[in-house]
């Protein structure tokens, strides 16, 4: 019994100091583009998108929901696609639940071809619903995040500072200098 208390507490201290988030990897402060202030023509949506970072947590969701990445960095159209591709997913999962049968079991029996006599349909369902399923999580998750880090690096392109020489003239006088540009 006082293993068990002894056990609980650990649990119970240790715990909430790591439950900031589900992630392999610690995050360093300089992971984020830090800007000295916020450029004047930078919208909401470029300033969101700088922002997000997808973590251990949003590929747990992306599993549960489907497009997720793609609605969280405003990509709503091909979220939308991802939507009903997994919904395809399901509906095959659904129809060998409706025949009496498990996606899971139809994948992984293999005595399940000599007893039934359906079994090259409901294989067939269940492959290229376990596919579309398992495709649509990796294509939100890979896609997501390499059309993400495309944005950032866009968006910081566009909002970094530029340093080069310039040539201004003022009347008849010519005058050279450094110039720092947003």
């Amino acid at each position: 019994m006082r293993r068990m208390l002894v056990l609980i507490w650990l649990l119970g201290t240790a715990v909430p100091a790591f439950a900031q988030d589900a992630d392999i990897y610690q995050r360093r402060p300089g992971d984020r583009f830090e800007f000295p202030a916020k450029p004047s023509g930078m919208t909401f949506e470029e300033f969101e998108l700088l922002e997000t970072d997808l973590r251990m947590q949003d590929m747990m969701a992306a599993a549960i929901v489907p497009g997720y990445v793609h609605f969280r960095i405003h990509e709503k159209k091909k979220g939308w696609y991802l939507v009903g591709i997994r919904t395809l997913g399901y509906a095959g999962a659904v129809y060998l639940a409706a025949n009496d049968k498990s996606l899971w079991r139809v994948l992984f029996d293999p005595t399940a071809k000599y007893t039934d006599k359906d079994h090259a349909r409901n294989a067939a369902v269940a492959y290229l619903s376990a596919a579309l399923i398992g495709g649509s999580f990796i294509y939100d998750w890979v896609h997501g995040r390499v059309l993400l880090q495309r944005k950032q690096t866009r968006i910081r392109f566009k909002y970094s500072p530029v340093i080069g020489w310039t040539e201004t003239r003022r009347g008849q006088a010519l005058t050279a200098g450094l110039q720092i540009s947003f």
